[in-house]
């Protein structure tokens, strides 16, 4: 006798069976239209390189990639759940195959393989829903809510799967299964049915109420998907598919502004683009950008996680007024779902991009949003505007009339207006042009140069602010104004690479410039530093046992990948050691200076400084060195402030302080 099992054995319900599963289809199909429907409210997107997506993407989905299931708790919760699932399904379809077509698919050594395959993939789905109720309801290292719906799915999909094994293990008990031994788990369901001494007739009897049960349990759980959190697994998927290639930070594309105001922002739901408003239904809520968020963590009213959260839950309420009423309403979302505080809250810093597994883009969102202030007249704090007036009129944010220090102290520093040429362009910034702490490090920077025989220029008064703060504060039209004047002053000239130590001006260059005609081989001074150590243009002769911390800037790391070589010059130095703080290179905290945050006085008591310096401490070294102006401001006022002991440095005063 070939192995094999009658299909629908002990029930007729095969008709009613087809009438639930359409029901089920149908509303599975209109709650998926809906949600689809809501996303292309957005603006458009476009994508290209569709081959690598799908390669990068199926990767991701078959392996569980370990950069997005953070954990392997997590991860194999995960991979048990879908693997049990996918393996489910192809049984099932296998069946219907045979069911509808006659294809001998379910028979012989295919059948005992299935059997067994769809037994030990469907016990790990559900040992994968037991593992994520223990990480829900006992361990809850990430969440702080959950909803009904997160408990029901878990206890649906349980059931769902109980059912099944019940049903199996009934059947062989009723039909003496010869090849039961290929489906453990139902056998030992059957073996459980055993011990209760059914008769085969009631045996019978409780399978097909069961089948009927399973069901419409199965079919419900269908029909549910789209209206439940489990949706994220089509829109979790399909956002990691869409994921944009430009590095962490990178911000929605703005075409030249004509001098008319425009809003190119995002004030309504509308003004988001298609990515954007699916990222409202990819969310998990898993809570991982909250617990990260530097802002949230010192008591700033900012968490990534309800941002998103408010802004579903207003496109729902809309998306259902519409559905009732056919009208819509387009009010503004800033300060009815988003308030101004939490916008200004942020510091760009990116942490919450780099600890979101499904990829969703937190800074474009509320620099959208901080675009949209732009029209109006009290959308920016008084001080903000101010440096926006300074910056517009004098070129810096500080309205300084005076020269840079470096032209009027006749320190004879070149400048590539008198050169017209050079090797290496020297872009100083604000920072290191006009405040105080960080000029020293600029004069430093012109010592190196001199001292390793550096052909170098400066362009003096023509170096205007770069407009970082300017754009990420969401002032679009006066970033492109400084843009566009900055890129004429450059391209009068001929240079070979542009060094600055500042990594918010680097990235502006490296990553921004471009869009206006700006190309430009950017070197952070880390990396020319160490390039200048390992040509022996520079020799650092060494310390006394120094100990020191290094602190990555979020704008040269999460933002542009460079970890190594500000490490790399510090070890370079004898007798230096480093020791690294318990949170660095991708998961350093931040400074709270970046995204324009610096400029804001009333938000400087949320202290993210003070916890950063904190952080420091704890590795008992005497030295806190960075490779960013801002970050070296803010952790020398917090470290006056807390009379901490710990003194702050910017590396390329170490190395000078070395040679």
């Amino acid at each position: 006798m070939e192995a094999t099992r009658q299909l629908y054995w002990n029930t007729d319900g095969k008709s009613l069976m087809y009438v639930f599963a359409l029901i089920a289809l149908v509303v599975f199909i209109v709650g998926c239209s809906n949600k689809i429907g809501s996303w292309l409210q957005g603006r458009p997107i476009e994508y290209d390189d569709l081959g690598m997506r799908f390669k990068t993407f199926f990767s991701d989905l078959i392996t569980h990639d370990k950069d997005i299931f953070k954990g392997s708790f997590r991860r194999f919760m995960h991979l048990g759940i879908f693997y049990g699932f996918v393996m489910l399904t192809i049984g099932t379809l296998v069946i219907a195959i045979q069911d509808h077509f006659g294809i001998p698919l379910f028979y012989g050594k295919k059948y005992l393989i299935l059997s067994l395959l769809m037994d030990l993939f469907g016990l790990l789905a559900m040992v994968g829903i037991v593992m994520a109720a223990y990480k829900r309801y006992i361990d809850k290292p990430d969440h702080e809510e959950y909803t009904f719906d997160d408990a029901f799915l878990l206890i649906l999909i349980f059931i769902i799967l109980l059912t099944g094994f019940v049903l199996e293990g009934l059947r062989m008990y009723a039909t003496n299964d010869p090849w039961a031994w290929y489906a453990p788990v139902g056998l030992l369901f059957s073996s459980l049915t055993q011990t209760f001494n059914l008769s085969v007739r009631t045996a019978r009897t409780i399978h097909t109420f069961l089948w009927y049960f399973h069901m419409l349990l199965v079919f419900g759980f269908i029909a549910y998907i789209p209206y439940s959190k489990l949706f994220h697994m089509f829109a979790s998927a399909l956002n990691i598919f869409l994921k944009s290639s430009l590095p962490i930070g990178g911000l929605s594309p703005v075409s030249e502004i004509s001098k008319e105001v425009v809003n190119i922002g995002a004030a309504r739901l509308e003004d988001f683009t298609q990515k954007q408003l699916l990222e409202l239904d990819a969310c998990i809520s898993c809570g991982r950008c909250q617990k990260g968020c530097p802002p949230y963590i010192s008591g700033a009213p900012l968490s990534p996680r309800v941002v998103i959260r408010d802004l579903k839950r207003h496109s729902i309420m809309k998306n259902s007024f519409f559905r009732r009423t056919g009208k819509t309403f387009n009010h503004s979302i800033i300060d009815s779902v988003i308030s101004k505080e939490t916008l200004w809250s942020c510091t760009t810093c990116g942490l919450c991009e780099d600890k979101c597994p499904i990829n969703i883009e937190h800074i474009k969102r509320i620099v959208d949003m901080r675009r949209s202030l732009i029209v109006e007249n009290s959308g920016y704090p008084p001080e903000v505007q101010k440096v926006f007036e300074n910056i517009s009129e004098m070129g810096n944010p500080w309205g300084h009339i005076d020269s840079k220090y470096y032209l009027a102290e006749g320190l004879e520093i070149p400048l590539l207006s008198e050169k017209k040429q050079t090797d290496i362009l020297y872009w100083v910034g604000c920072y290191g042009s006009y405040e105080a702490r960080n000029k020293k490090v600029s004069q430093v920077m012109f010592e190196l140069f001199e001292k390793a025989g550096v052909d170098y220029a400066v362009l003096g008064d023509e170096e205007k602010c770069c407009g970082d703060s300017v754009r990420r504060l969401g002032n679009e039209k006066l970033f492109q104004q400084l843009a566009h004047e900055n890129i004429s002053n450059l391209n009068k000239y001929k240079f070979k690479t542009i060094v600055t130590d500042c990594p918010h001006c680097y990235n502006t260059l490296k990553n921004d410039y471009p869009q206006f005609g700006g190309h430009y081989r950017l070197l952070h001074h880390s990396e020319f530093i160490l390039e200048l150590i390992k040509l022996g243009k520079i020799v650092p002769k060494g310390t006394n046992s120094l100990k020191v911390t290094y602190h990555d800037p979020c704008y040269l790391g999460r933002y542009n990948s460079i970890y190594s070589a500000p490490r790399d010059v510090l070890t370079s130095i004898p007798g230096l050691e480093l020791i690294e703080m318990k949170n660095n290179r991708s998961r350093a905290f931040c400074c709270g200076a970046g995204g324009g945050r610096i400029w804001m006085e009333e938000l400087k008591e949320h202290s993210i400084n003070n916890l950063l310096v904190k952080k420091a401490l704890k590795t008992k070294t005497a030295i806190l060195t960075t490779a960013c102006p801002l970050c070296l401001t803010t952790l020398t006022e917090a470290e006056s402030n807390m009379n901490s002991g710990i003194s702050s440095l910017d590396i390329a005063e170490i190395v000078y302080k070395t040679l």
